[in-house]
């Protein structure tokens, strides 16, 4: 079944239900009975026997007006508060007692409700805290382990998050409790995880309890004799775990009447060396890899630890095995997590086994390039796993391979599955949802902006979840029910969605930037000849770059936007055009759309053209007197082609129609049935029928618009150059309460959830408050014009000599401006900012496209 999301209304006054749903049941006769004793108020004889049936009845009324009473000042009392809690009141599910929730070791919790869109759902972090462990979900509760300062022998603790809000609930460290890799495992009111990395001596297995009003309290810890990075399995009502050199244990998981762990048996680790992989029990027995040392699968008795069979293997095993249809299948491969083969002085190389549980033979053998860490998945028949090499492997239940996805980065990581995706986080932190029958790219998004990751994705409630070194855990994904259609790739104007200022997918970027590349590559600085003059459109793996440089260097190129390295990156096509192209393009599904030359120029055209090959579908004219404004929407183009007229075409570059509006400089807003513009001459907002043009109503502003309206809850917010607006959708009244505190708007603005971010005339930061127009804060420094970048808790503005960042949060601004990247030697911006997969994408002049990113 489907975990449903929560109803906050629903799950924090269960005390009232009961005795709320009997009034409520009870009231129609209540009103009867009030109605009828109006009725005949004048008649004497029933007036008294009135009287008489309430003095003989007097303690029950007595009593019912005592629960009325009660109830409604408990309700006025306690609701408010209650149902104003950011942390949603716990909601249980089925439990979640193995590395990767069960023997299938798919990582998700079942259901239809699919993580169906790239969109941040939320994000912890405290700026000094890695999440190595995979995390654990449980009802509406995440739960990790983590290592406060880093891969060392720091501190750790264990964390519980609601799962929808990433609001902490609480948080636990047992005295002394160590930085950690293994991950925690929830059992009924139980949880149960290891502590320590692999230099830890003496780590523990602690057990804390979950019961209501005890979250979080430690029930009882057992301390071994060298490391616990395994994830314990909870079965049977008992604990079995790996201790590294120590072997491996059985404890139960209810302590004794004194508090203290009970040991069921041990088994040696000179016998068993490198016991660290998270174990399998199925059937009575468990499975158990070995690493360095080892080099086996071995089989125990679960009861007694009673060894029934070794299995050696040709390499160590580090990835945890899993079970499904009577086969136990597991990765193996030269190579752990912090070293690779050749590090260690070893060849490359890999393989996962099956091994048929009634014979303990194994079935088959696939051999890959490198090892393999993380535990394979196995759902309906198919084997799906990553290897170091970067690649996912599907493989059929019988070993024969049926696909492979490459993200080109190395996987030390498990897969999650549901029932249409298979989710992969690659080391360099980027997080891909692959069509699980097609292993075709559905979305990605890049949680994390440094190396190391080690946490494997999980999936409830419509959300990844995923720990990272650097980044804290990152929830991901919007809930909702699979389509096998994938949403049109849109990029509705010059950067992007109107109000994301050119933040494509919201991914972290490294603390200090440098410059990794420009285009076109022979241009170098030594000009004034500014080659892009407008962003690029950012979408999936490319990058559409507007050309305006001289002959032969005009139109659109196509960059492939995972391009690494400093090497300047080749084409993968290029669309010539006569006049130079000065505004961005913008992307409708397989189309990309681009205006040539600027008012004055004679025979311009608006472009169509392929966006996987670039070849041109068709293209219509555009007059010389007109801006040549473009934008978008999912299924409609707008584009100014006449002086004052707004036309509006299919993607297939039929006329839908056309309205005289005035001048027009930045693209409309498309919002559901209704189009957004802003007009610069004569200066208006006015908003359209999308589906005929008809003006609906128009407003004057008492200046020209810098931007493009901005829409977000039934408010238009509009930017001048005299302030920042906000008016009501319905009829352009302005929003009552708006104080509009912030001065003069040069450019595109940032509407957050909470905060409006600009770069106002005067060259200032401004941060508004999003409900009020209340100034949240200022800071100097910014060129006016270009919109600031938001990355996150940062926000990035272009300045005289460096991209300055400047640390956030809805309360205001944090600290003073600090150099992002130095771009003095670069010369000054020629666009504004465009952020993709963890880089930032700015025009500059004599260089053309510049990327920058982390070293």
């Amino acid at each position: 079944m489907p975990l449903p999301l929560p109803d906050p209304s629903l799950a924090v006054v269960p005390v009232l239900t009961g005795p709320i749903q009997a009034l409520l049941a009870l009231l129609p006769w209540i009103l009867l009975t009030l109605l009828g004793m109006l009725l005949s108020l004048f008649r004497p004889r029933v007036i008294w026997t009135g009287v008489r049936l309430l003095w003989r009845n007097k303690l029950t009324l007595a009593a019912l007006g005592l629960v009325v009473f009660g109830g409604y000042s408990l309700w006025n009392a306690y609701a408010p508060e209650l149902t104003g809690g950011e942390v949603l009141a716990a909601q249980r599910g089925g439990d979640w007692p193995m590395f990767r929730s069960g023997p299938a070791r798919t990582g998700a919790v079942p259901g239809n409700i699919e993580p169906i869109q790239a969109k941040l759902s939320w994000h912890w972090k405290d700026g000094r805290t890695a999440v190595f462990s995979s995390p654990a979900v449980v009802g509406n509760r995440v739960y990790v382990s983590t290592a406060l300062t880093g891969f060392g022998d720091g501190e750790g603790r264990i964390l519980c998050l609601d799962a929808d809000t990433g609001e902490p609930v609480w948080e636990a460290a047992p005295p002394g409790y160590r930085a950690t890799f293994s991950s925690p495992v929830v059992a009924g009111n139980r949880l149960v995880c290891g502590e320590g990395l692999h230099t830890t001596p003496d780590a523990r297995v602690v057990c804390l309890d979950l019961s209501p009003g005890r979250e979080g309290e430690l029930l009882w810890s057992y301390r071994t004799a060298s490391h616990v990075e395994c994830t314990p399995v909870v079965y049977g009502g008992k604990v079995y775990v790996g201790a590294g050199d120590d072997g491996f244990y059985c404890l139960e998981l209810e302590s004794d009447k004194n508090g203290k762990a009970k040991v069921v048996w041990h088994v040696d680790g000179e016998d068993y060396p490198d016991a660290e992989t998270a174990l399998a029990v199925h059937g009575g027995c468990v499975y158990a890899g070995l690493g360095w040392g080892g080099e086996a699968i071995c089989v125990l008795d679960a009861e007694t630890g009673r060894q029934l069979k070794r299995i050696a293997t040709e390499y160590p095993v580090f990835s945890p095995p899993a079970i499904a249809d009577g086969h136990l299948y597991v990765g193996m491969g030269n190579g752990d997590y912090v070293n690779t083969a050749e590090q260690l002085g070893m060849e490359p190389a890999g393989a996962v086994w099956c091994i048929d549980l009634a014979t303990l033979e194994v079935t088959w053998k696939y051999p890959v390039g490198r090892t393999v860490l993380g535990s394979p998945a196995i759902s309906d028949g198919r084997v799906y796993f990553c290897c170091r090499d970067g690649k996912l492997y599907c493989l059929a239940t019988d070993g024969k391979p049926v696909g492979t996805f490459n993200t080109y980065a190395p996987l030390v990581t498990s897969p999650a599955v549901t029932g249409h995706l298979v989710l992969v986080v690659s080391e360099s932190g980027v997080l891909y949802a692959l069509e699980r029958d097609s292993l075709q790219p559905r979305w990605e998004f890049r949680v994390s902006g440094g190396p190391g990751l080690l946490s494997s994705p999980a999936v409830a409630r419509g959300r990844v979840f995923v720990g990272s070194t650097h980044d804290g855990l990152v929830a991901v994904g919007e809930p909702g029910h699979w389509s096998m259609q994938p949403d049109p790739v849109v990029w509705s104007g010059p950067l992007g969605k109107a109000g994301s200022c050119g933040n494509r997918d919201d991914s972290p970027l490294a603390k200090l930037g440098t410059m990794h590349w420009q285009y076109p590559a022979d241009q170098e600085g030594q000009s004034e000849v500014a080659v892009v003059a407008a962003p690029a459109a950012a979408v999936e793996d490319e990058l559409l770059v507007p050309l305006a440089g001289d002959r032969g260097s005009r139109g659109i190129v196509c960059l492939p936007a995972d391009a690494a390295g400093q090497e300047t990156p080749k084409p993968r096509w290029s669309y010539p055009t006569e006049h130079s192209v000065w505004r961005s393009a913008v992307i409708c599904g397989d189309t990309v759309l681009a205006v040539e030359g600027r008012a004055g120029d004679e025979d311009r055209r608006l472009h169509a053209m392929d966006r996987r090959t670039g070849k041109p579908q068709w293209n219509v004219p555009v007059a010389a007197d007109a801006s040549g404004t473009l934008g978008c929407s999912e299924g409609e183009v707008f584009v100014q082609d006449a002086a004052k007229t707004l036309s509006c075409l299919t993607v297939g570059g039929n006329r839908v129609w056309a309205q005289t509006l005035g001048r027009i400089e930045h693209p409309p807003t498309p919002y559901g049935d209704l189009l957004v513009v802003t007009v610069s001459n004569p200066a208006s907002l006015v908003v359209l029928d999308l589906a005929t043009g008809k003006e609906l109503w128009r407003e004057e502003l008492d200046a020209a618009p810098n931007a493009a309206g901005v829409v977000r809850e039934q408010a238009v917010f509009v930017g001048t150059a005299s302030r920042l607006e906000a008016r009501s959708l319905l009829d352009g009244s302005p929003l009552a309460g708006w104080q509009c505190g912030g001065g003069g708007v040069s450019g595109a603005f940032f509407l957050g959830h909470e905060v409006v971010a600009y770069v106002s005339t005067e060259g200032e930061l401004t941060l508004l408050s999003r409900q009020h127009g209340r100034l949240l804060g200022k800071c100097p420094g910014a060129l006016p014009g270009f919109a600031p970048l938001p990355c996150r808790e940062r926000l990035l503005v272009l300045g005289e000599e460096a991209i300055l960042a400047v640390a956030f949060e809805d309360g205001g601004l944090k600290g003073k401006p600090q150099p992002w990247v130095d771009t003095s030697w670069l010369g000054r911006p020629t666009s504004s900012m465009v952020l993709a997969g963890g880089n930032v994408y700015v025009g500059m002049v004599g260089w053309g496209l510049v990327r920058l990113g982390a070293e």
